[in-house]
């Protein structure tokens, strides 16, 4: 399996599948009492491996809508370098969907992208 370049609208709709899957977690009993910043902050900060574990357990609890899981597939191809879209993915064990779910995922997790990028908190902060 191979993960596509992440471009065009598709992308953008794949990256709020993310996102809505990484807000999906936030809401569960063991992270509730976290800040939205730091929940997101903590994230960031974690290593590839341990953003696929949040990966995992999102996808485990969190429901997408179909154009998300979708607009995620479309991002990995099968064996024989076929994108995956609707139509190959309808009979697709649970077990492979997941993985690449995961795949792609992990993919977009590498992506920053900031409300406020560091410098301009910096600033905010230090003029506080």
């Amino acid at each position: 399996m191979t993960v596509l370049p992440l471009v065009g609208a598709k992308a953008l709709r794949a990256f709020q599948a993310f996102n809505a899957l990484l807000l999906g977690l936030k809401m569960l009993p063991v992270y509730q009492n976290w800040a939205y910043e730091k929940f997101f902050e903590d994230f960031q900060d974690k290593t590839e491996s341990e953003k696929e574990t949040c990966i995992r357990e999102a996808l485990a609890f969190v429901e997408l809508k179909p154009d998300e899981i979708e607009a995620v597939l479309s991002f990995a191809t099968d064996k024989n370098g076929v994108p995956f879209s609707s139509v190959n993915t309808k009979s697709m064990p649970l077990a492979e969907l997941f993985e690449t779910m995961v795949l792609v995922l992990a993919e977009i997790g590498k992506i920053k992208i900031y409300l406020v990028t560091p410098e301009e908190k910096k600033n905010c902060q230090s003029s506080q």
